[in-house]
């Protein structure tokens, strides 16, 4: 299973880098393909103050989240980009030039007649998903690309400011930086959720890595959590509605904890605590996963209790994150038996 992304010029023109067609409009850009290197070069100095000025927008950012949740869940993420601008790496995520990028001009001048031939050689599966961010078909023949992904039985998503009579795939239109929501794409991800018997109940389970801190996310049927506690009632009356079989309550675990029983169960791992980053990392990965499980398995209904006071503001964050991307209802604070619980429901 492989995320790959195809960056054009519409994902870096909100931060004012020219798209594809008004470079075409340009008599230098005529002359960048017939001059001589050191020609070429000198029309990329020129142009360097537009490339160093420009700062990454969001959509640069939600492709860096989409490559940590890859990570994270431990799918291959792959992203390519006809884009010579470095406004990716300033987002802190990577990607592959295929024509080179500005900050080593040499790469933009050798590229000049090269093909997108890694792009050819690439092989597809049914469970690999290609998203076209911002890509013409002046920039490159998606469409070609587009039919090898659906013949493996892959998944196309296209976004771009108009809609393409030529592809047949889903296509999101619109700026790329208002359209882009990483959340939404990866919740096309197949992933498969391991099943934990619990004997009266059974839980679903995936494991992540943030970083190289390894963690167990807790799905588990709230009807059934909520009982073995006697709280159902209480949980019920607090937040008035009536859980079914449709709603699930959220955990997540450090997997040292895990191996230690019931002893170690929910502590925090030994060790300096989790940078801002990692954090904000663990927070997009468990609100991706919920919106992963809500898809596959059809929940109305989330809640999350949290086992330490100090996760309270980590909650609040996803909250106010998250909650509109996820078309989720506000999530509510609860203190209850001198624990805090909170409840997430889907529109």
């Amino acid at each position: 299973m492989k995320l790959v992304l195809l960056s054009g010029a519409g994902l870096s023109a909100g931060s004012g880098i020219p798209t594809y067609q008004e470079r075409t409009m340009s008599e230098e850009f005529k002359d960048f393909f017939s001059a001589s290197e050191d020609k070429a070069l000198q029309i990329l100095q020129s142009h360097k103050h537009i490339f160093e000025s420009a700062t990454p927008n969001n959509a640069h950012n939600e492709c860096k989240k989409l490559e940590e949740f890859c990570r994270a869940v431990n799918v291959e993420f792959q992203h390519f980009t006809l884009n010579v601008d470095s406004l990716i790496e300033k987002a802190n995520g990577s990607a592959t030039h295929i024509y080179g990028c500005v900050d080593d001009p040499v790469t933009v001048a050798n590229s000049r007649f090269s093909e997108a031939s890694v792009l050819d050689n690439l092989v597809w599966y049914k469970d690999d998903i290609l998203v076209i961010l911002g890509v013409s078909d002046n920039g490159y023949p998606i469409g070609i690309l587009e039919a090898n992904v659906l013949q493996a039985g892959g998944q196309v998503i296209n976004y771009n400011i108009e809609h393409n009579s030529n592809l047949f795939c889903n296509q999101v239109i619109g700026n790329v930086e208002d359209t882009l929501k990483s959340i939404e794409v990866a919740s096309k991800l197949p992933l498969v959720f391991q099943e934990l018997d619990l004997g009266t109940y059974k839980v679903d389970t995936y494991g992540i890595n943030i970083n190289g801190l390894n963690y167990v996310v807790y799905f588990s049927p709230s009807i059934n959590f909520y009982n073995e506690m006697d709280l159902l009632e209480d949980i019920q009356t607090y937040i008035g509605h009536q859980l079914t079989h449709s709603s699930f309550e959220v955990k997540f675990d450090y997997e040292p904890n895990i191996e230690g029983g019931l002893e170690t169960q929910f502590k925090a791992p030994v060790g300096p605590p989790l940078s801002l980053l990692n954090l904000n990392i663990l927070g997009h990965t468990l609100c991706s996963l919920i919106n992963i499980h809500k898809n596959q398995y059809g929940g109305e209904f989330y809640t999350a209790s949290a086992a330490h006071s100090r996760l309270v503001r980590f909650y609040n964050k996803l909250a106010k994150q998250y909650c509109n991307t996820l078309e989720y209802g506000h999530w509510l604070e609860i203190n209850l038996n001198e624990e805090i619980y909170y409840v997430i429901k889907t529109h």
